[in-house]
Parts: C-alpha cells; structure tokens; sequence
C-alpha cells in the first residue's frame, strides 16, 4: 500500500498506542490525510482492489481489503456537536486539529508515513507519557458531556489495557455517570463494542464503580459465567455480545437499549435464566425437565445453567435426544383419528419413556393406544 499513498497521509489512533505498547497488530488500520480522503480512498481502492464505501458528510471512507481487515482513510477535521450525544459537524483541519478532538490520549498519537511528517512521531498530548503511566485522560475538561459515549469508550479502553482512568478523568466519569443514557444510539453502541470485548466484566466493573445506574450489580461474574455455559459442547449457539447483554443491564434498562429488538430480547431470555434454574431444581422427575427445557428460549437455558442448572447440559446430551418409537402414523393405522388425543397420547408417551416408565415398542404403543382413546 505505502507506493499509492501521497501527501500528509499519517497512522493515527490505536495503532500507533498498541505498536508503542508492543502489542500486535489488530485487523483495522486508520489513516489520516491533510487533504480528501475518500479521493485518496478511491485511489488506493482502485490500485489494491479494494471495496470502498465513503461517507463525504465526515470525509471519511473505508477500504474493505480482498483479504480480510479494514483500512480507515479520513480527512483532518475538527468537530463540534450541536447537543450532547448527537452527531459530530466536521470542517477540515490539519493533524495537531484533528489528534485535539480526539477522546484520550493514548489515542492522539500519529505516525507520518508519506509528506512533510515521514517518519515522526506526533504526540501534542502527552499519549506516551501516559502509556507509561498505564493511564487513560481525556484531552479536555469536559469531554464526557461533549460525547457521553467517552465515558463508556473510557472503561472499554481501560479495561482492555490494563489501565486505570486519571483522577481528574475519573471524577468527571463520576459526574457525568449519572445521566449516561443507553437509550443514545452512541452510547449504545459503544455498549455493544465493549461486550464484544474479551475483558468486558473488567469494563462493567468499572463503570458500576464509576456509578451508572443502569449497569446491572455482579455483571463481571454474570458475564463470567454465562460465557462459562456458552462454552458447554452441546451449548445453542448465540451472539455472545447479545447473551452477555442479559447480565450487563438491569432488567428494567434493557427495553430501553438503543440496540436491535433481537438483540434486547435475547437479554430478557438471558434474564430469565435464574428462574428457570429454579424451576429444574424443583422438577423431580426427568419428563418435568423436559417439559421446562423444551419449551424455555435457548438463551434461557444457557442462562439457567450459568446459574447453577447443570441438569441443563445432561439434558443438552442426553434426553433432549430421546425419541419414543411410536409415532402419530402408527395410532392412526390403530383407528385413532388424527386430531389433539395423538399429540397427547405421544407426549405422555415420551415422558413415561423418559422417566422409566415404559421400555420396547409394544410398552410404548400400548401406553398412546390407551391415552389417545381416553382422550377421544
């Protein structure tokens, strides 16, 4: 890629502070330019045969490469907000412009790779004296109000880094945790980035500690364990951003989420999870855990399981499978009329099976006989 990039073109962002830290590569790479970016895109799109998809508004575009990644390209901006949460209004501007409106630090560092800045490392903030320090800052006073989704962005970063939040970064998180709001669609999609992440409880945690009220009390040892159940062999398989949402948010806050209904309904199941628990517990027989796991969504029962139900796995292996040998065809050959007294004669007949009750065929086949005709 480095022969079709002219002009100020810079690394900037997270791969500058990760290749500082000495961590690997990731599969995004972001660029900036003092100049058009989607022309620079489109170029180097042409040249790498790469798809481009450009949003002029933000004069910014993204090369999806043919092998896989993501290349960001944006122009040098400023921003400034009309109202706390909404979208940013951009104007061009150079590199010192652009690494200011930046969210901390550690992320307003830049990399010349062709012009004037080849080979310098830009750093107006202090972003390597805080790496060293294991510190994430915002830039400015202010900045959670500006951009409350900052404040969840703060956690997801120190919690993947190890890092902890400045004090005085800290105290406006603490101010401002309050009225975080998951209904903004910024906020809530940095809720969905730091689920995403593998060291999501850590930020959880830290945003419980910081005080907003809509994170649900424990949701690192929620996530914990429901990412424990998720990994069981025979678990269904679900978004695991989605599941951990369940233990993430209150109950009372998921409907309110500014994430997909899917999504939000995957996170009730998941919050059923504990109930159902309870009600395996109880059941004294295996057909009773049938009944309850046959008919509870599949992110509830990874949930039941999480808390405690490991009848939920044998299940999973073992009687989830089990099929009587009699089937509705067979009592209709015996002059049953097809209708309700079949599926009743053949649910009863699973549960006798299941809980002992009956062996061979000819057991089986006498027991629907005998239910779907009482039943008629």
């Amino acid at each position: 890629m480095r022969p079709h990039l002219t002009g100020d073109v810079s690394a900037v962002g997270g791969v500058v502070r990760d290749a500082l830290l000495g961590l690997p590569p990731g599969g995004e790479l972001d660029l900036l330019i003092e100049g058009d970016a989607v022309v620079l895109a489109e170029r180097v799109g042409r040249a790498l045969g790469a798809r481009v998809v450009a949003h002029t508004r933000f004069g910014t575009a993204v090369l999806g490469l043919p092998h896989g990644g993501e290349i960001d390209i944006v122009t040098a901006r400023t921003e400034s907000y009309a109202h706390p949460g909404a979208l940013p209004d951009v104007t061009p501007a150079s590199l010192p412009d652009d690494l200011a409106r930046r969210d901390f630090t550690v992320n307003a560092m830049a990399v010349g790779l062709s012009g004037a800045r080849e080979g310098e490392l830009t750093d107006p903030h202090g972003g390597v004296a805080d790496l060293a320090a294991r510190l994430v800052r915002t830039l400015r006073p202010g900045a959670f109000h500006e951009d409350p989704s900052r404040l969840v962005r703060a956690a997801r970063y120190a919690a993947r880094l190890g890092f902890a939040l400045a004090p005085a970064t800290a105290d406006e998180a603490r101010d401002a945790a309050a009225t975080l709001d998951p209904g903004s669609p910024r906020v809530a999609e940095e809720l969905r980035r730091l689920l995403d992440e593998p060291d999501a409880g850590a930020a959880l945690a830290l945003l419980e500690d910081l005080g907003v009220p809509w994170v649900a009390p424990g949701a690192a040892g929620g996530i914990a364990a429901l990412d424990a159940a998720g990994r069981h062999v025979a678990a269904p398989g679900l978004v695991p951003w989605a599941v951990r949402l369940g233990a993430a948010v209150r109950p009372a806050a998921v409907p309110g989420v500014a994430l997909p209904g899917w999504a939000r309904t995957v996170a009730a199941e998941v919050q059923a999870g504990p109930a159902l628990a309870a009600a395996v517990a109880a059941a004294d027989r295996p057909s009773a855990v049938d009944r309850l796991l046959r008919g509870a969504p599949p992110a509830t029962a990874v949930a039941a399981l999480a808390a405690g139900a490991d009848a939920v796995g044998t299940w999973w292996e073992g009687d989830r499978h089990r099929e009587p040998a009699v089937r509705g065809s067979d009592l209709v050959r015996e002059g049953v009329a097809p209708g309700p007294a079949i599926g009743r004669a053949l649910e009863e007949v699973r549960a006798a099976l299941l809980d002992g009750r009956v062996d061979g065929a000819d057991e089986q086949l006498a027991l629907a006989l005998r239910v779907a005709r009482d039943a008629a």
